[in-house]
């Protein structure tokens, strides 16, 4: 009984599907994995077979390109707000079972979807940590996945190097014979290496080879000039810090190693800070590097988790041309992405990358304080807000304008603070709060909370306004 359902829309991601159905079959067994295109026979009910699958499965793998969100039927209408949608229907039912694990798997480079983009009925999925397949990396990140299952569904894994050949492989008995007699004349080659003294073998090389004598030689003072040269500190710009959502990228360090032959490795210390409540990615798929009009991925094989509430540090590298100078750091989460510029150019400050920083999240951080006094924004009848500081964080990409609030209700019943509607004006932009008050403010009480808003770091003034029933308030701050 197959105990893992793969999910996936044919016009976005048949190609990757079939890729890993045969991955997983080769290291969780034959009979294991559900796809629909190849196990439903024929006339049977597609949407009975669906369920009865899903509810046979333990693990329910829902794939996503580039195209999943906005998949459109032939007449325009967005697949995912149908409710006969095949791919609505499976993520559906594997939601409203608990005893199946839900694991959105990306494919293309494609981020998760935002859940305010997801019907009401799939919203939950975007609340489910996510995998990513990557080309450059496919047997890493299957192998990651395959370790994911096999933790829920106890089932036996089979290490890829010796996981069974396809049905049908096999090698003619010419072709047997014919690798026998290479094995053996490998082995032979080796023996008579060993045997023979060193100079038997210079003196046979010179002999025969006398005439790519040149050559060899430009080929061992070409490795010679492949060491290592040393390393030297990059200076960092003032503002070194992405934020994009609840994760928090800081650039503590960055060094450059000479490896010779014209090239050189960038290194980078990153801290990782995960302000959310869920776990987040911390890999090299959130980074890219812009040298001479060219964008490098990484070449560090970074693929951790930043635990919720927590701090981790990592090492990104790139391999860049030895003479590079200017470059952009790419931060890249989603849509969204932070540039930081970087001089490359070799410098004599020490390099410290091997150095792990001891700081808290706010060690590099910009703040400044921008309001200390506390001043009341809007009153209604039994209900005041009040606010009581204000400080702003600045980041490469964005500002966070951090407030303190205070609600104070005289009145006899309870009151919500989602009863206050609170907005930043931002030049021609009205922005909503990345992070909003809540609770009850119950009677003849008061109750102190945090908002949280996000503006462009090129927004000097902004100003707050504050919406209590029919009553409205600002209060005008600036942010330079």
């Amino acid at each position: 009984m197959p105990t893992t359902f793969i999910s996936y829309r044919r016009d976005d991601a048949a190609g990757y599907a079939g890729r890993l159905h045969e991955a997983l079959e080769n290291r969780l067994g034959r009979d294991q994995v559900f796809r629909d295109v190849d196990t439903l026979e024929p006339g049977q009910d597609f949407i009975e077979a669906i369920e009865s699958r899903v509810s046979e499965c333990r693990v329910f793998l829902a794939m996503i390109g580039r195209e999943w969100l906005d998949a459109r039927d032939s007449e325009g209408r967005r697949r995912l707000d149908q409710p006969h949608d095949y791919v609505r229907l499976e993520i559906v039912n594997a939601l409203s079972r608990r005893d199946v694990r839900v694991i959105p798997v990306l494919i293309e480079g494609a981020s998760m979807p935002p859940e305010e983009s997801l019907p009401e009925a799939v919203r939950p999925l975007a609340r489910k940590q996510a995998v990513h397949l990557r080309d450059d990396a496919w047997d890493h990140d299957v192998d990651r996945l395959v370790s994911a299952i096999a933790e829920v569904t106890r089932t036996p894994v089979t290490p890829p190097s010796l996981a069974s050949p396809p049905a049908g492989f096999s090698l003619s008995p010419k072709l047997k014979v014919g690798a026998a007699l290479v094995v053996v004349a490998i082995l032979a080659f080796f023996m008579l290496r060993r045997d023979s003294p060193p100079d038997a073998l210079s003196g046979a090389s010179t002999a025969n080879v006398s005439s790519a004598a040149t050559p060899t030689t430009s080929r061992s003072t070409s490795t010679a000039a492949a060491v290592r040269g040393q390393p030297y500190g990059v200076a960092l710009p003032r503002i070194a810090e992405v934020a994009h959502r609840s994760l928090i990228f800081t650039i503590l360090s960055a060094s450059v190693v000479p490896l010779g032959n014209g090239m050189s490795e960038l290194r980078l210390r990153v801290r990782f800070s995960n302000e959310g409540r869920y776990d987040a990615n911390a890999w090299d798929d959130s980074f890219r590097l812009v040298v001479g009009g060219i964008t490098l991925a990484p070449t560090s094989r970074l693929n951790e988790l930043a635990r919720g509430h927590s701090l981790m540090q990592g090492i990104v590298t790139f391999e860049i041309p030895a003479n590079a100078g200017k470059a952009t750091l790419q931060v890249i989460e989603g849509r969204r992405t932070g540039e930081l510029p970087l001089d490359l150019s070799a410098t004599s400050r020490p390099a410290e990358d091997e150095k792990a920083d001891t700081g808290d999240a706010l060690s590099r951080a910009t703040v400044r304080s921008i309001a200390g006094t506390p001043v009341t924004l809007v009153r209604d009848g039994d209900l005041s807000v009040a606010i009581e500081s204000a400080a702003s964080r600045r980041f490469v990409n964005v500002v966070r304008l951090r407030l303190g609030l205070r609600f104070t209700n005289t009145g006899r019943y309870a009151a919500g603070a989602f009863d206050a509607t609170l907005r930043v004006a931002a030049g021609d932009e009205v922005l909503a709060p990345i992070e909003s008050p809540g609770g009850v403010v119950e009677g003849n009480s008061n109750a102190a909370t945090e908002v949280e808003f996000e503006v462009s770091p090129t927004v000097t003034r902004v100003v707050l306004r504050g919406t209590i029933r029919n009553s409205t308030g600002e209060w005008p701050l600036e942010l330079q």
